[in-house]
């Protein structure tokens, strides 16, 4: 009750609070760490960073590294800073004393207060503990701190895995709640870490349900509302839908109003929950100043431009159906049709009609090349080898089996030559390893470049050196460089990038647009991400079941009512 009557008192304010801090990281400090990221990759002339090129990048460009460890630091620090501004704001609108001034003074205060021992807590805790849980408090800055689906995918099949990632969910969920006090209390109380952790730990000490109730009741009340106006503003666009001259401007004020509505009820939840962990008795100093602040002067202009922005950008998005992408068959099947890779899905999925199949190729023992995804065959032919330990016609004489269905290996030429016979058009990912002979890529261009081109087919590969390497014998060929994350935008010779869709975003497309490259996201398969894929603009998506994707597809661009658009914007807009 006393929350209830305090949000409703002070709503505008925390509205303000969390929007100003939202706005400044998305438009200020996130774009800055974006440039200095880039900035010191152009430096060291390195084209991309990933996963792949990080043993490297320590070991070639040490100074690099440390201009990147750097960075790291002081995003660790931001995040600080920004659940220190929030928390802050918290009380001193609590206190009715909201001042922006207030709130910088008191977190300066507070990060001056930080010892280098604290750094590495908070890189521990807003690194490991809030992106996995997502209780109480989320960061832009932390964004692309998530495990790739695909990740996730490959280790849920595995039994072994799977219990493993769920003791490590419910570890990381208990550690959340059993260290829900310690922030507050080295901001408020200035305690030590090592006193912090024993504090929240004994705080929270036969309360683990309790709080854990309260937090899932905040999380309940928060849902229930977010449907209710969900359902409220679809009925009414329903009725607007009825006459053209009034569907797109109710429209776009119903999308607005779902986005502020859904972004008061998360900052709601947001103070509900941190009022939950704030001292009962902390108070800030408030630092009154009898000049009107730069803030409140221009806070009414901002305001009114920023929802007339809001209005007009919303209306463009129930007009912008955005494009229907290619649309690319994952390794040549469509909905488990037959096994991946082989003859006979080929034939089955080109009935389907995809814009092209993507394939996985190797080469061999006899420095052939095989269509095979897999390092080892023990999965799909019960056999505990790699491709490149057998000759080609051992392999090509290997059946394989998978979701009830079984076939031959089939060698590369003859694959090309029935994707032939069906007009249809491949992306070739070429995967390579260690044992690949010393010739590989040279040898491959050599026999394929020709009959690639003619066909219009693509390439792909996650290892930079083949990218290069079309580029070198094939140059008129589309290589695409596969990226499993996006940590900034590449630099790089490819045609495009195909990129995993977890951390795929808007910014990332429009760079690609804006640097005349093509977008591919993979694997995209449920109704929502082939959806956003389409509002993104990306020029391609790979999918495991393509007429699937061309029924939604079809009816996502037939059915153009507001309405429906609008229930869409629940997972293609931000809030």
């Amino acid at each position: 009750m006393r929350l209830k009557r305090d949000f409703s008192l002070h709503w505008k304010n925390y509205l303000i609070l969390f929007l100003v801090v939202e706005l400044s990281l998305e438009v200020a400090v996130i774009p800055l760490f974006n440039a200095w990221t880039s900035l010191l990759l152009n430096l060291g002339a390195i084209p991309y960073l990933s996963y792949t090129n990080a043993l490297s990048l320590v070991t070639s460009h040490p100074y690099i590294t440390l201009g990147l460890l750097l960075e790291l630091n002081i995003l660790i620090i931001c995040v600080f800073g920004q659940f220190a501004l929030i928390l802050n704001g918290v009380v001193l609108i609590k206190q009715d004393e909201f001042s922006f001034r207030a709130i910088l003074k008191n977190t300066a205060r507070q990060l001056r207060q930080l010892d280098p021992l604290g750094i590495f807590f908070f890189a521990g805790y807003f690194l490991l503990i809030v992106p996995f849980s997502g209780i109480f408090f989320n960061s832009p800055l932390l964004s692309k701190i998530v495990i790739p689906e695909f990740i996730l995918d490959f280790l849920l099949q595995k039994p072994l895995y799977a219990t493993l990632i769920g003791i490590f969910y419910l570890a990381i969920f208990i550690l959340s709640i059993r260290l829900l006090f310690v922030l507050p209390l080295m901001l408020f109380e200035k305690v030590k870490i090592k006193a912090a952790l024993a504090q929240s730990w004994q705080l929270t000490r036969n309360k683990f349900w309790a709080y854990t109730l309260k937090l899932l009741k905040i999380s309940f009340i928060a849902l229930i509302t977010n449907l209710g106006l969900i359902g409220i503003l679809y009925s009414i666009q329903l009725g607007l839908d009825q006459n053209p001259l009034s569907a797109l401007i109710g429209g776009s004020i119903n999308v607005t109003l779902l986005q502020i509505g859904s972004f008061l009820i998360s900052v709601w939840a947001s103070v509900a929950l941190l009022q939950l962990i704030l001292p009962a008795d902390v108070t800030l100093a408030t630092y009154k100043s009898t000049k009107k602040s730069w803030l409140s002067k221009i806070a009414k202009p901002l305001f009114a431009l920023f929802t007339l922005g809001t209005l007009l950008g919303n209306g463009a998005y129930l007009v912008h159906l955005g494009q229907t992408p290619l649309i690319i068959s994952h390794r040549g099947v469509d909905a488990k049709n037959g096994v991946q890779n082989t003859i006979p899905a080929l034939r089955k999925t080109s009935q389907a009609k995809p814009n092209y199949i993507e394939i996985d190729i190797q080469e061999t023992k006899d420095h052939k090349f095989v269509v095979m995804h897999d390092e080892n065959l023990k999965q799909l032919a019960d056999l505990n080898t790699s491709p490149q330990e057998l000759t080609l016609a051992q392999l090509t004489a290997l059946t394989v089996h998978e979701n009830g269905h079984q076939a031959k290996i089939p060698s590369f030429d003859e694959y090309l030559s029935v994707a032939k016979q069906y007009e249809q058009k491949l992306l070739v990912e070429i995967k390579t390893t260690k044992r690949d002979s010393k010739n590989m890529l040279k040898n491959f261009f050599n026999t394929y470049k020709t009959t690639l081109k003619q066909n219009d087919h693509e390439l792909q590969s996650l290892d930079y050196k083949v990218i290069t390497s079309a580029k070198k014998y094939a140059p008129t060929l589309n290589a695409y460089y596969i990226l499993p994350y996006n940590f900034i935008f590449p630099q790089t010779p490819a045609n495009g990038y195909t990129m995993e869709k977890t951390t795929l975003n808007d910014s990332f497309v429009t760079q690609a647009k804006l640097s005349f490259k093509k977008v591919y996201s993979w694997t995209v398969n449920s109704d929502e991400d082939l959806k956003k894929a389409a509002f993104l603009d990306v020029d391609g998506i790979i999918t495991d079941n393509v007429t699937e994707a061309r029924w939604i597809y079809h009816n996502f661009n037939a059915n153009t009512s507001y309405a429906n658009r609008l229930l869409d914007a629940v997972i293609l807009l931000p809030e």
